[in-house]
């Protein structure tokens, strides 16, 4: 790690402790954003109705599969295969594709480091390629540069809530869409999960919807790889035609959701439109307040590819260093102290990451410039909240005129 990315760190740990304020300093706000839509009374109640039955949990517990034919009919693909977490569904994917020791799967450098493990876990190598300057996916020209005779598949992460250009990368390389930021995101009107060979999802506690903390999908069209999700999840056991007993036919995993989990995640799918115009919504206002999609001087504002619809479950900005005194560190900490909780975007890329550094590392410049200029701005989740827009506006108006040149 360099000493930049320490500094942002230590900053930005220091100032989430107790935002350092000059004499007479007047914060925008003192209350925090809430970003993510809380449990609802409906929600709670789903996840209570299972523990008052007699069975809460097992991969055939009837809110398991209700939960997964609701994640199927939405995504608009056959198969909803539900998992422990998001992690899981990337693993199991690869697994069910036959993926293993010599085989290549490229990754982009530019997200978070669960799109890589999983392809470890595996035994097969990850090969770390750069991502677009403009919404932060996989570049397609990296991409392809990337591939040989061993390359498998390809992961394509929806970054931020953005669809990856699938439809540009290279021909013949099974895709695996890593949707696990992207719920209800959609390119050309088809949705994100449903895209390459299979999805994968994850409902940990923050994303646009969760299953009670943790939880994972793997979504797809191709029932003999869901059948295979479905045996990897637990433990591989099978019963085997012509005998009493189950059998373990292969390694597997302890990988599955529990019932009162699928009951939450069932309860807050039925909400996502809601919470993705909300979002949506948010995201326009706050792209307004900032300036429109030029941005204001010194700050580039989230993109929208045309035919891709951008879910927002994170609002990054990027920073244009020669525009500003101090750099990065000192500017999320400035934005905290104005009681706005903005955080670097992915400061160490997969391309240093130290898990990885047995990996095949393509020239990442893109990702590693990227890793000193993006920001996170809160973006609340709720419409009744969208007023919290102009504070932040307003924090980032603030720092842009104390530290800008």
């Amino acid at each position: 790690m360099t000493a930049a990315h320490e500094s942002i760190h230590e900053s930005t740990h220091e100032s989430a402790r107790e935002p350092r304020h000059g004499p007479g300093h007047t914060a925008v706000r003192t209350s925090p954003i809430r970003t993510t839509a809380p449990l609802t009374d409906d929600d709670i109640a789903a996840a209570l109705s299972v523990f008052d039955s007699s069975a809460i949990a097992g991969p055939a517990h009837p809110a398991v599969e209700q939960f997964e034919a609701q994640l199927a009919d939405h995504a608009g693909v056959g198969h909803a295969v539900a998992v422990n977490s998001g992690t899981a569904a990337i693993h199991c994917i690869l697994l069910a594709m036959g993926i293993g020791p010599g085989d290549e799967v490229i990754v982009p450098a530019h997200t978070f480091i669960a799109t890589a493990t999983p392809v470890l876990m595996t035994g097969a190598t990850p090969v770390v390629v750069d991502v677009d300057d403009v919404t932060y996916c996989i570049d397609p020209g990296a991409a392809a540069a990337a591939v040989t005779a061993r390359t498998r598949a390809i992961v394509a992460v929806h970054i931020n809530g953005h669809p990856a250009p699938v439809d540009l990368l290279p021909p013949g390389i099974p895709v695996v869409s890593d949707a696990c930021q992207a719920h209800g995101a959609t390119l050309f009107g088809t949705q994100v999960a449903a895209l390459g060979v299979a999805g994968a999802y994850s409902f940990w506690q923050d994303k646009l919807i969760t299953a009670g903390g943790e939880g994972g999908a793997v979504m797809t069209t191709d029932p003999e790889l869901a059948d295979r999700v479905r045996l990897l999840r637990s433990h591989a056991q099978q019963q085997i035609p012509g005998t009493p007993n189950a059998h373990h036919v292969m390694l597997g995993y302890n990988y599955r959701l529990t019932g009162a989990q699928a009951a939450i995640g069932h309860s807050q799918l039925t909400r996502l439109p809601e919470l993705l115009r909300s979002r949506r919504l948010a995201a326009a206002r706050l792209t307004a307040e900032l300036g429109g999609i030029g941005g204001i001087d010194g700050i580039g504002l989230p993109a929208e590819r045309t035919g891709a619809r951008h879910v927002y479950w994170k609002y990054v900005v990027s920073i244009d260093p020669d525009r500003f005194r101090r750099p990065l560190a000192d500017l999320v900490v400035a934005l905290r102290s104005e009681g706005i909780a903005a955080a670097p975007r992915y400061p160490v890329p997969l391309s240093r990451q130290p898990v990885l550094a047995g990996s095949l590392i393509t020239p990442c410049p893109v990702a590693e410039s990227l890793s000193e200029r993006l920001v996170m701005l809160p973006l609340p989740a709720l419409a009744q909240d969208a007023d919290d827009v102009l504070d932040v506006a307003l924090a980032v108006r603030k720092v842009v005129a104390e530290h800008g040149r």
